[in-house]
């Protein structure tokens, strides 16, 4: 069986603002299911078996660093917190066809906030401008 994945996660719609702790418990409870799965298919000591440990070692320890970043809504915090929910998002996303992944919720985060998505599209949209104008000037050009 063939699964087509991205080649990394997908946008989310969301900013780094809007996630929860509740989002961070659902990852942790997706992997932890994995793992379990993984376990239940190997005996103990088996390659596959410790290769499921290192995962929920790795994964987990993320998912920890990413429930360290929902003590306040400062700017630094929101940055720590976009940039760890990444990392589990990374992690994770090879399941996004598995049972239970939330495809919805399970995406990779590009602003902090609606302040630094409009900031990000008025960056974007003059940088089109710019290079709009560019090839205005090249074919004008003698």
């Amino acid at each position: 069986m063939f699964y087509f994945f991205h080649d990394e996660p997908r946008v989310a719609p969301f900013n780094a603002d809007e996630l929860t702790e509740e989002h961070v418990a659902q990852l942790r409870r997706f992997l932890q299911a994995r793992v379990e799965e993984l376990r239940e298919r190997h005996p103990a000591g088996s390659p596959e078996e410790r290769a499921a440990q290192v995962l929920h070692e790795s994964v987990a320890t993320q998912i920890d660093e990413l429930a360290y970043c929902f003590d306040d809504e400062e700017p630094a915090t929101l940055k720590s917190r976009l940039a760890a929910w990444n990392k589990v998002i990374f992690a994770i996303w090879p399941w996004e066809t598995a049972e239970g992944y939330d495809t919805d919720r399970w995406r990779q985060v590009r602003h902090t906030d609606i302040d630094d998505a409009v900031e990000g599209a008025r960056s974007l949209l003059k940088a089109r401008e710019e290079q709009a104008e560019r090839k205005h000037a090249e074919r004008e050009a003698p």
